[in-house]
Order: structure tokens, then C-alpha cells, then sequence
């Protein structure tokens, strides 16, 4: 690990003041939140998100089984604690890349034998399909829960996130759900066309990844799917769990979420 370089997950971290983060995330969070200081409260939303999806899948779907491509921090405060509070059989395994990331997790979840993470690249879905932790532990027979929370926009267009993402779908046993949370560029003219500009200029100097992308290519991020009600919205507004009392602020409005159904035919 090179603490001196700043990686996304800490900056994620830092910027949900967490500890797990050095002076190089710092000062990526530092650059964010001088575009945007509510910058922290859009943070905080993706991971009231998160909760809400889980909760929506394990609960409202019954899903028994998740796939989470993105693990984060903090991981005591991630997708198993949310599903196991709703199903304490459910199974979830955990995919990075981030060598921090994955130190804590393995620390924290061993001897969880309903949780497990796994070191693969999760732009190669051939490759997370065939790892075998993932193989070991979920069945593709049954429905899944696949969680890419601020993944994708993180993967360049030469990578082709739109074919990995079919691969994915293609993999899903019908009942399946994807949940995605995505920077939004809404186009030149609109009012935070330069918002969003800045903050892909701010990730790209400081992890060397970030190309928010407009609407309609996020929803190409989820090929034959069916939204789930309200669609793809401000993570904030999708199916909040208290009416929201004041405004949006700029990152709140450009980080979108949404849920989605492969159906059985």
C-alpha cells in the first residue's frame, strides 16, 4: 500500500469522517469539498442508500444471497450488517481491489461465515464470475443482489463498463437485482455542468479515475432490467426513509441511484 498516493475508498472514507484515511486523502476531500462543501452530506447519503437497497433486497425481495463489487469503508457499517440484521443467513461476499480495504475486511469478518471478500478486479466480470470465493459461496441458479455502489463511474469508457455490466446480467438468475450509484453529468448548459466537471477533474488528478456520465448511459448500465420505483434519482430520494426538509445541494443532486429487476422473461 502507498499511503502517499490517495486511493477511493479512503477519500470515500474521509470524506464520511471516518479515520481510515491518510494525508493524500485528506487533501483530495479537502479539493471536493471547496467545490461543493456539502460534499460530506452527499457522502452520508450513499451510504443511507446502501442501507435502504439492502434493506429493500433482503427484506422486500427476499433475496438470500448478495454480491457486493465495491467494498468500502467502514466495512463494520457495510452491506452484511445491514442484510444480517433482516436475515442473519444471508450470504454476502465482498469484491475489491483496494489492498486497505481488504486488509480491514479480512481482519473484521474472520470467523463470519455468512460474509467473505474476495481480491479481484471488478471491471472483468469473467473474472469475479469465475473467482472461488464468489463461486464457492453464492449460487447463480438462485437470485442475487449485485451491488456496484460508486464503482462504475470509476471504470473509463475504453473498459467498456457497459459490456462488463451485461456480463454481469447475463450471469443473474432471473428475480436478481442490480443496485448502482453513479456520478451524474447532466449535460453542458445545466447549472452544475461545471460542478461536476471540477469533480471529475479533482478524482482523476488525485486516484486517477471518475467520468460521471449522463443519464442515459447510466441507465445502459443496467441492460434489460426493470427499474424499481421512483427509478434512477438522487441517491437521497430514492425511497427515503423521512420526508426530505430543505434542498438538495450540488453533489446531492448529482449522485444517482437506482434498483433494478431482471425479470423471467
Amino acid at each position: 500500500m502507498d499511503t502517499n498516493k490517495a486511493s477511493i475508498t479512503r477519500v470515500h472514507d474521509a470524506l464520511l469522517g471516518g479515520k481510515d484515511h491518510y494525508a493524500a486523502d485528506k487533501a483530495v476531500r479537502d479539493r471536493l469539498c471547496a467545490i461543493d462543501p456539502d460534499f460530506p452530506v452527499a457522502a452520508q447519503d450513499t451510504r443511507a442508500f446502501l442501507s435502504r437497497a439492502v434493506r429493500y433486497l433482503v427484506g422486500e425481495a427476499g433475496l438470500t444471497q448478495l454480491l457486493d463489487c465495491g467494498l468500502g469503508l467502514p466495512i463494520v457499517d457495510d452491506t452484511h450488517r445491514v442484510a444480517h440484521e433482516i436475515n442473519p443467513e444471508c450470504m454476502v461476499v465482498y469484491v475489491s481491489l483496494d489492498q486497505f480495504a481488504l486488509s480491514h475486511a479480512r481482519r473484521l469478518l474472520a470467523g463470519n461465515d455468512r460474509a467473505h471478500v474476495t481480491e479481484v478486479n471488478l471491471s472483468h466480470a469473467d473474472r469475479v464470475l469465475a473467482d472461488p470465493v464468489v463461486s464457492k459461496y453464492l449460487d447463480f441458479s438462485q437470485p442475487i443482489g449485485l451491488l456496484h455502489i460508486l464503482t462504475l463511474h470509476h471504470v473509463p469508457d475504453h473498459d467498456d463498463p457497459w459490456l462488463t455490466m451485461q456480463q454481469y446480467v447475463d450471469a443473474l438468475a432471473p428475480g436478481s437485482y442490480v443496485v448502482l450509484i453513479h456520478f451524474l453529468d447532466p449535460g453542458p448548459g445545466h447549472e452544475l455542468a461545471d460542478t461536476i466537471t471540477r469533480v471529475g477533474e479533482v478524482y482523476r488528478a488525485g486516484v486517477g479515475t471518475g467520468w460521471p456520465r449522463r443519464a442515459e448511459r447510466i441507465l445502459d448500465l443496467l441492460p434489460a432490467l426493470e427499474l424499481v420505483e421512483p427509478g434512477l434519482v438522487p441517491v437521497g430520494d430514492w425511497r427515503p426513509d423521512s420526508p426530505r426538509t430543505g434542498p438538495l445541494g450540488a453533489m446531492q443532486r448529482l449522485v444517482m441511484g437506482a434498483v433494478a429487476r431482471k425479470p423471467f422473461s
